[in-house]
């Protein structure tokens, strides 16, 4: 054997029957899910070219033209401002990284009302919100908006790290496709994108690597690009309890797409839940990807650019217009410069004029339907209320919400939810269970044990569609208070307790500043009792002075006392 036939490896030999198999499987699974996946991928593409040009990767070459301009199509860039304000609304209204946006509770008022339990859910609080800020998934979840109001489908997959606990990392559209459950919620996803030798070699081993791979980094060509494929579904092999990839619901697998079809897996492993979040902005039956506001704006977005092009060439017309004139200055010198003169000859000669007169006012009517143009883009990206939300900094009255942004939060709402479910819900399970499996929690207190916990969203969007609800509470004390000054038993119907949590819930006021019914109650037995412990030092104090009143009397003469001892036979 030469040293260069000793020094080649043999990763065929590494690879099961089994393994290779499973391998093919996927590459179709991948084949069958890019075909169903290329009927939205035009009208991605275009949504793109409108709204966010750097959103889409789709193909090989976008990558090697990333640096190359892509904005060709947006002369008016109002639809990616739209877009950027829409972003950055959701994110400040919902999971603003400066202000708390979730709660930790359970099902049972009573249980959340224990000591214990809100010490330890407000620890496990603090916990999840400084993993959240030391991990990039604030960068992430602002990625997440802007593909929902763009393209109207997103991703977020989230797993542990070394260096900051949490990593999060975004699928460009068109890198990735996904399929759903029976219950029509996002169980799959498949992503193929590129990673350089060195990656590989750093992520997988160089031992796993395909032939080509192990080659490309003994020649050190390391910053190579190779197509892998990464795969997530759940695991039909799934084995409760069991060790290993077995044991979990969910399967991981990565494989070179473009390696000898002996290849096996580059990596094998699996998650205990679903790593990624797949949000869709609103669904049509049981389709797996999302519609969104850009496709609702579309039309507007592409009528903007085109009356911008219009009102350009009417400025420009007017600006320097096309010229006629006698053909004998065709071998002239003619001048349109401020001043200057071009000499015609003969008395009747022909004049050197503009060809096509423009009415000044064509580019006032152009800009003025560019204005209104410009109001339908922003609408539909919902710009006005996210400014009103995030400038609001949730001190906005229930008036205010009522009578100014009813509308658009009642029509935000399916949203919300949709987000809920989607993103905000499986985010939240997901760092838990990253920080429960890394022992960064503490143990729950004995009250906890064998509990759900449930989250509460208290971010200004989420306040916001709750202070609709405060209205009603209002309105029924300020009746039930004008109806006791007529009739005080009212107030009899009326239970304050109830009333103050549920307002106080609903204004998303920490549940630290209003006190348990169990504190209330013995506030209210002490205070009681305090009450009648006074209540009867009056008392005492009273009888005290009647009897040195009555000592002091006299009783020698003829008066109300000596009346009354005769009475009782004292006298």
């Amino acid at each position: 054997m030469t040293a260069q036939a000793q020094a080649t490896p043999k990763p065929g030999a590494q690879a099961t029957k089994d393994e290779i198999e499973r391998r093919k499987q996927y590459l179709n699974r991948w084949t069958a899910l890019k075909q169903e996946r290329q009927a939205w991928i035009d009208h991605w593409r275009e949504i793109a070219e409108h709204t966010r040009p750097r959103a889409f990767r789709y193909l090989e070459s976008d990558r090697q033209t990333a640096g190359r301009k892509k904005n060709q199509k947006l002369i008016n860039g109002k639809p990616r401002w739209a877009l950027r304000t829409l972003a950055a609304g959701m994110m400040a209204g919902i999971t603003s990284p400066s202000r708390p946006w979730f709660r930790f509770g359970t099902n049972d008022p009573t249980l959340n009302e224990n000591q214990n339990v809100k010490e330890y859910l407000a620890k496990l609080e603090d916990e999840v919100r400084e993993a959240l800020a030391k991990s990039n998934i604030y960068n992430g979840l602002h990625r997440v908006y802007e593909d929902l109001g763009g393209i109207g489908t997103s991703t977020l997959y989230i797993e542990e790290d070394a260096e900051d606990g949490l990593r999060a990392y975004n699928f460009p559209v068109g890198q990735y496709a996904l399929s759903s459950s029976d219950r029509e919620a996002v169980d799959t996803a498949f992503r193929e994108f590129e990673m350089t030798v060195r990656q590989l070699k750093k992520k997988f081993g160089i031992e796993k690597c395909s032939l080509n791979v192990q080659e490309l980094e003994r020649n050190g060509q390391l910053e190579k690009y190779v197509r892998v494929l990464h795969v997530i579904a759940p695991n039909d092999d799934f084995e409760e309890g069991k060790l290993g990839p077995k044991g979990m619901r969910f399967t991981s697998c990565w494989l070179e797409v473009a390696a000898d079809e002996n290849q096996g897996l580059l990596r094998e492993s699996g998650y205990r839940s679903f790593p990624v979040m797949a949000p869709r902005w609103e669904t049509t039956g049981e389709d797996v990807y999302g519609t969104s506001p850009a496709m609702d704006a579309l039309g507007d977005c592409k009528a903007l650019q085109l009356l911008e092009k219009r009102k350009a060439q009417i400025v420009d017309k007017i600006v320097d217009p096309p010229m006629k004139g006698p053909s004998s200055l065709s071998n002239q010198r003619v001048s349109l410069l401020p001043g200057d003169v071009t000499y015609v000859d003969g008395p009747n000669a022909a004049t050197f004029a503009p060809a096509i007169e423009i009415n000044p006012q064509a580019a006032a009517v152009v800009a003025a339907e560019i204005q209104v143009t410009e109001g339908r883009v922003e609408k539909a990206f919902y710009a006005d209320l996210w400014l009103l939300l995030s400038q609001s900094d949730g001190r906005m009255t229930a008036t205010e919400v009522v009578e100014r942004r009813e509308e658009k939060l009642l029509q935000l709402g399916p949203v919300m939810e949709r987000l809920q479910d989607e993103l905000l819900d499986p985010l939240l399970q997901r760092v838990l269970e990253i920080l429960f499996a890394t022992k960064r929690l503490p143990p729950p207190p004995r009250e906890l044990q064998g509990r759900d916990v449930r989250i509460e969203y208290i971010s200004i969007m989420a306040q916001a569609q709750k202070l609709l609800g405060t209205t009603a509470v209002e309105r029924f004390t300020t009746f039930v208070g004008n109806l006791a000054t007529a009739v005080p038993a009212a107030l009899d119907k009326l239970n304050i307790d109830t009333t103050i949590d549920e307002y106080g819930r609903m204004l998303g006021v920490p549940p630290t500043t209003i006190r348990g019914d169990d504190e209330v109650a013995q506030l209210r037995a002490d205070r009681a009792q305090q009450q009648a412990q006074a209540q009867q030092l009056a008392a005492a104090q009273a009888a005290a002075g009647t009897a040195k009143d009555l000592a002091a009397a006299d009783t020698g003469g003829d008066n109300a006392l000596t009346t009354m001892l005769r009475g009782l036979g004292a006298q």
